[in-house]
């Protein structure tokens, strides 16, 4: 995977792996937490992953990469992407760190009133399949929320 990460807050680039790592040794009890949303703007598509280190009771240090592709015309495609993006950094993170996310938020509705909720049941499998705990749309998942402000 070549994507630049960047700290949230002074948007600097970092290199992942290494980041994190200082990170975990600082702060031991910090809990990895995985994201991706997107948005489709005329002939592209705009993705946000997001890597919150949470430590609790005092917040997430955010990390996040954006990048651009032509425009994904399939929704649910599009949508299944954000949840492979997710799933990537986790395994990336878990296989050269040892470290587990605690979760994988996925910007699904479980409402079958919304067009997300096509592909919820696919994007759940995959996620609970790699041996990661999913939150969606009505359980907080929020690290979409944080890579919604990111694609608009």
């Amino acid at each position: 995977m070549n994507r630049v990460f960047k700290t949230l807050v002074t948007n600097k680039k970092i290199e992942l792996i290494n980041y994190i790592s200082e990170y975990a040794t600082q702060y031991p009890e910090v809990e990895v937490l995985v994201g991706c949303d997107s948005q489709n703007r005329k002939r592209e598509t705009i993705y946000a992953i997001v890597i919150g280190l949470y430590t609790p009771g005092k917040g997430a240090h955010v990390l996040y990469c954006r990048y651009i592709t032509p425009r994904e015309k399939d929704n649910v495609g599009r949508l299944l992407n954000e949840v492979w993006n997710s799933v990537e950094v986790a395994e990336q993170i878990k296989a050269e760190l040892d470290i587990t996310a605690t979760w994988i938020d996925i910007d699904l509705n479980p409402d079958p009133k919304y067009k997300s909720n096509a592909a919820l049941a696919s994007a759940v499998g995959v996620v609970t399949g790699m041996g990661y705990k999913v939150r969606h749309k009505g359980n907080s998942p929020v690290m979409t929320y944080a890579a919604d402000h990111l694609v608009k």
